[in-house]
């Protein structure tokens, strides 16, 4: 039980670096990269408001998620 605490602590955690690395800050960033690459396929699907709202969403359910986790981690044998 402990080594599949350990692997969804490190899935959630790659995923939500994931999620923080795309939003695009106010400078620009990786984000913004990705975001004029994926813009292409259709603006009423992939705007950016759209895209920002789903992966700070994203964010905030793996932080909530990791620290569970963290905190049940100690008393799981």
């Amino acid at each position: 039980m402990r080594t599949l605490l350990i692997v969804l602590m490190i899935i959630i955690g790659i995923i939500f670096v994931w999620s923080v690395l795309l939003q695009s800050p106010k400078w620009g960033g990786i984000g913004m990269w990705i975001g004029w690459a994926s813009a292409g396929w259709s603006n009423e699907y992939w705007s950016k408001k759209t895209m920002e709202w789903k992966l700070k969403i994203i964010s905030l359910c793996c932080a909530i998620l990791f620290v569970i986790i963290v905190v049940v981690y100690p008393y799981v044998k």
